[in-house]
């Protein structure tokens, strides 16, 4: 098999070279070959969506050589990476990412009217995909008429249109149902063995590891493990990654401490480590019933800056009737995760485009179709800490033509201040 995607010796840092650089990949090395299907497979936060986002070229790391499809990032400009992107890449997001104001077959065609495809040939491709994937009845429809489900598949349409060699799937099922779940990773699954499609994804649900051809497991930014998974069954792989994760990831800690921070990564996973945190120590107390229920939800219910964790009350209520549930149920620390990679969380979509409004709330500024999506994206990433303060303001002030977003330099400016302190604060929408 030719290989098309090598890591060596590389290192990623947020910061690099400031009072608070913190080295999010270290010393990574791999291989990956065309036709493969690999999962990056670990906790929130060990670095798995970074490591993506550096295949990807939208992050470049410090050292270290990445070479894909025989181009070396290192000789690369941002800009020639971007125009790369439109074609080695095919990108599928946990919260879909596509733009509120189009229709779905407007969505799937934006990708290839970035690299110049006629109209009616734009058009016939995307029809071609939704009917493939089967959704062509919802062509016309907005993407907030559809459900999870079809919002996911409406997404990876879009990421075929190009036709690109490579899918990226960062956590494509992690705010589905396990019945759109097991949806996504059969189409995902027919797409790397009927189109032969190199696929590289993102999880940490271990039942989702059935499709895969190799396993690249990652532990507080290392690469640990490498494992191919072979002719194993679902619920053998299952049973070993199950194992391996709550084994391998917190050996030293006392079982009801994992069980706290297990709860709190899954619970809060599209949250900032410092949400997760505060949420491990609540956790924590109320299971040693240092808090009851109501204290508990109060300290879910109250803003970050005062001590909580800044949900709003159904979500608050939601955290604590499933964690009395497995409380009371006295399950073990496996069946708790199987349990849990079935919750079904509601999307940030509707936040991100609360947000969006906020930031642009005092300004009458027109943003094309083209401007929206690449905001839309970029914005998740920093919300999700994949791109620095300082990538998202060079984003901002790109020119569309060289694919960035084409604001202002001072507005780019005023706005990325104005999020990072909204990030800060730990409110929630």
């Amino acid at each position: 098999m030719e290989r098309i995607i090598k890591f060596e010796g590389v290192n990623f840092y947020y910061n690099y070279g400031k009072l608070n650089e913190t080295h999010v990949l270290k010393d990574i090395n791999f291989e990956i070959y065309q036709g493969e299907f690999v999962a990056v497979f670990g906790p929130s936060g060990c670095g798995k969506s970074t490591l993506l986002y550096l295949i990807s070229g939208i992050e470049k790391a410090q050292k270290g050589n990445i070479e894909v499809l025989n181009k070396n990032y290192n000789s690369a400009s941002l800009e020639e990476l971007a125009v790369f992107r439109q074609i080695a890449f095919g990108l599928i997001f946990q919260s879909f990412n596509l733009l509120p104001s189009l229709k779905v077959i407007d969505n799937v065609m934006l990708p290839m009217a970035f690299i110049g495809v006629s109209s009616k040939k734009r058009k016939e491709r995307a029809l071609y995909l939704l009917e493939r994937l089967g959704i062509k009845d919802l062509a016309e429809r907005y993407p907030h008429e559809l459900s999870g489900g079809q919002q996911q598949r409406v997404g990876i349409a879009r990421a075929l249109a190009n036709d690109p060699p490579i899918i990226l799937a960062d956590e494509p099922i992690g705010n589905l149902d396990s019945k759109n779940a097991r949806i996504v990773m059969d189409l995902l699954k027919e797409i790397n063995q009927k189109d032969g499609k190199t696929v590289v994804m993102v999880t940490h649900q271990a039942w989702s590891l059935y499709v895969v051809d190799r396993i690249f497991y990652l532990k507080d930014g290392e690469l640990v493990k490498v494992e191919t998974k072979g002719k194993k069954k679902e619920k053998e792989v299952i049973r070993i990654n199950s194992s391996y994760y709550w084994k391998g990831l917190f050996p030293r800690l006392p079982r009801i401490q994992v069980f706290a921070k297990v709860l709190a990564h899954h619970l809060l996973r599209n949250r900032t480590e410092y949400e997760i945190a505060r949420l491990e120590d609540l956790i924590l107390k109320f299971v040693k019933k240092q808090i009851n229920a109501e204290e508990f939800f109060k300290y879910l219910d109250l803003p970050f800056t005062q001590g909580g964790v800044g949900l709003s009350k159904k979500k608050a209520n939601q955290l604590v009737y499933i964690i009395e549930d497995l409380i009371q149920k006295r399950k073990t620390l496996s069946k708790i995760y199987k349990e849990l990679e079935t919750q079904d969380f509601e999307p940030i979509e509707d936040e991100l485009e609360q947000i969006k409004n906020w930031l642009f709330e005092d300004k009458e500024i027109y943003l094309s179709p083209i401007q929206k999506i690449r905001f839309f994206e970029i914005l998740y990433e920093r919300m999700k800490n994949i791109i620095s303060q300082e990538s998202f303001i060079k984003i901002l002030d790109l020119p569309i033509e060289k694919g960035g977003v084409g604001l202002r330099s001072d507005l780019a400016l005023k706005i990325a201040e104005k999020l990072d302190n909204y990030l800060k604060s730990g409110a929630l929408i």
